[in-house]
């Protein structure tokens, strides 16, 4: 098995565009109540927005395709088409009674050309990206899908967008396994009962339930509700038992459930039914998320599926923040960074979440390994209470809401906003803008640092075996910058002079730079080797880095890689080993707290070493963070030293600041 075929695979791939697909469905609307959240605006608003920022423009625009019946009955009965088609020749008059047959539905002459359209453009869209010809991709589309049943259709939704793309994707043998993530507010039933006894489709949800309280008022929604057969734990539930999430609960549902079991799935194809009724703002939904936590999202998931994401439309129903949560989620898959989430220093999250959170992890545990890790026990315990601090009981609410009564309601049945309410809310969302407007300016490209002459660095004398720090290390990495096209693709950044003793001397003892500066009659080991260039070497690698963090403080790029040597994790404030002479990154960090003001630096140092020195040198501040994922094996692998332990976490000012994540076997998982 080559180690390297994903990555060897991505090269084609990566230059690929995003694709926007856009159906607004003009003609759907509802005849008999202008107020009828589900109208053509959800598509025009968003669709302005996305002009005023110029994104469209830098994606493909995608011609929607046409599709055969057949692949529309592979989800749905021909009942249900039928029934849809039927629409079309009722009269305007009898619409109405039509409509109240099903569920939160209405229906005009042009509503079933209007559901075939948007299901078509979802799966155009999709397949384009699941085939590889766009990176990935936008679908501007009503009516949404999610709540659409093999054999009804329900809550604004006839066909089911997202669950054709992702059925049709694996029959076409385009991709083996597809991840739904369903981020509407109301629970998608439909998409969930279409993949129920599946195990090739991973349906996951977070929605507003409310013990069952909130439409569509369903048992199934519940955390238990994992899936039948071979399809067991395919189907991730997280219910929302209370209003007003936020940011940082949503991250934690993320962070805790979906990321761990995605990247365990493995999924060849993202498809994200992106409701923007939890979106702050909305009556539907009545969530306090904000527009750029969809960026987030978006970005994170990136990292799987080879960043193959498609976000079709679901549900929003507040103007102004399902334009904003359309615009950071185009965004985010173009490949902007998002703007930072405001999320407090000591973030809490909600008890109902930590609860629902905990009944996911015990309802899954069976099926995933990330959750195996968690600690189980029986209950009840004789003669002892719970500690509900550190232990959990599942415990599953439903409280039935009454009968279905048909014929359904056909108008006034949903929430709506006060004038006082909207214009409270739209300058919510103006604010957001604002902060958009006045975040972070940058050049959307990524930059490099790089200097032939880091390669001369090397020993003076043979030391007897094959040195693994030397200069191939740094031309196997150009070469390989030029096999995937990414030196055209970035920006060679131009090292300037910069006083580089000046800023070695804040991180380390004088004494310590006079040896390092002048190794004439300094001894040579194996891990600490030296000629007559290294001394230049080491300033051109503190000029290059400094140079690289200057560029993109300033905005000149977005972000950047120092391609340098000799490496400097393992210099401490007046030592060193490893290879290491001067700590480079933590004088990059240095430069920017003092000369650019920056209140904070996080560090990742995931070099299989522990970096010792980065420890060292910041062990005691509050103002760089510093990670590290390392082997460690009892203290017995380089540079065995037990404050590489995680135990060791920072101390005076710096305590709670230094992380340590030590590996104990080499084979060792560690799940977070």
């Amino acid at each position: 098995m080559d180690p390297h075929e994903a990555i060897n695979s991505y090269v084609q791939f990566q230059c690929k565009k995003t694709g926007f697909i856009e159906q607004e469905s003009p003609e759907h609307y509802c005849l008999w109540d202008n107020n009828y959240p589900e109208h053509p605006g959800r598509v025009s608003v968003p669709r302005k927005r996305l002009e005023e920022l110029q994104l469209i423009e830098r994606c493909e625009k995608v011609t929607r395709q046409t599709f055969s019946e057949e692949l529309f009955l592979m989800k749905h009965t021909k009942d249900l088409i039928d029934k849809l088609k039927r629409s079309s020749s009722i009269p305007r008059n009898e619409l109405e009674k039509y409509s109240s047959n099903w569920d939160s539905v209405y229906f005009t002459k042009d509503t079933f050309l209007s559901a075939v359209t948007a299901a078509e453009s979802a799966l155009t869209l999709s397949l384009k990206v699941a085939q590889g010809s766009l990176k990935n991709g936008l679908a501007l589309i009503r009516p949404p899908g999610h709540h659409a049943m093999k054999d009804e259709m329900c809550g604004y939704c006839f066909l089911n967008n997202v669950a054709l793309a992702a059925d049709a994707a694996i029959s076409k043998q385009l991709t083996k396994k597809v991840l739904i993530v369903d981020h509407d507010v109301h629970h998608g039933q439909g998409t969930q009962r279409l993949f129920y006894e599946r195990d090739d489709v991973l349906y996951f949800s977070i929605h507003r339930y409310e013990n069952g309280l909130f439409w569509p008022n369903l048992r199934e929604s519940e955390s238990d509700y994992i899936g039948e057969g071979k399809g067991k734990g395919y189907t991730v539930n997280v219910p929302l038992n209370e209003t007003g999430m936020d940011d940082s609960d949503y991250l934690a549902i993320i962070i805790n459930i979906l990321l761990p079991i995605a990247y365990e799935f493995k999924p060849d194809l993202i498809l994200i039914s992106a409701g923007f009724d939890c979106a702050i703002g909305c009556p539907e939904g009545e969530m306090n998320v904000s527009p750029h936590f969809f960026a987030h999202l978006v970005s994170l998931l990136s990292g799987l599926a080879d960043g193959k994401v498609v976000v079709c439309l679901e549900g929003g129903y507040f103007l102004e923040s399902l334009a904003e949560g359309v615009a950071c989620s185009l965004k985010a898959l173009l490949g902007d960074f998002p703007h930072p989430l405001n999320i407090d220093s000591k973030p809490t999250v909600k008890d109902s979440l930590q609860k629902v959170i905990n009944n996911v992890k015990y309802f899954l545990r069976e099926y995933w390994e990330c959750f195996k890790h968690e600690p189980s026990f029986d209950y009840p315990i004789e003669g002892r209470d719970i500690d509900e601090e550190n232990e959990h009981v599942t415990n599953i609410r439903f409280e039935f809401v009454g009968p279905v009564i048909i014929p359904y309601e056909t108008t006034g049945f949903y929430p709506q906003r006060s004038d006082d309410e909207i214009k409270t809310y739209n300058q919510i969302v103006d604010d957001y803008r604002k902060e958009y407007l006045n975040g972070r300016k940058c050049s959307n490209v990524v930059g490099y640092v790089y200097d032939d002459h880091l390669l001369k660095h090397g020993p003076t004398e043979n030391l007897g075996k094959t040195i693994p720090e030397r200069s191939e290390r740094l031309t196997e990495i150009i070469n390989c910058c030029e096999k995937f096209g990414l030196k055209e693709r970035c920006k060679l950044i131009e090292t300037s002079k910069h006083d580089e003793r000046s800023w070695l001397e804040k991180i380390h003892e004088r004494n310590y730079l006079n040896t390092v500066f002048q190794l004439e009659n300094v001894p040579e080991k194996p891990d600490w080797f030296h000629n007559e260039y290294t001394s230049s070497c080491i300033q051109k690698s503190i000029s290059s880095i400094l140079s690289l963090a200057k560029a993109i403080h300033s905005g000149d790029i977005r972000s950047g890689t120092a391609i340098i040597r000799p490496p400097g994790h393992h210099a401490t404030f007046d030592s060193s080993s490893g290879f290491c002479f001067v700590n480079n990154v933590v004088a990059a960090g240095e430069y920017l707290i003092r000369q650019e003001k920056y209140k904070r630096i996080l560090i990742v140092d995931f070099d299989i070493h522990h970096g010792n020195g980065t420890q060292n040198l910041t062990y005691d501040r509050s103002d760089i963070l510093y990670l590290s994922v390392h082997r460690f094996d009892q203290g017995k692998f380089f540079p065995t030293c037990k404050e590489a332990d995680c135990t060791y976490t920072g101390k005076n000012a710096g305590e709670g600041y230094n992380v340590n994540v030590p590996f104990n076997k080499v084979s060792s998982l560690i799940l977070i």
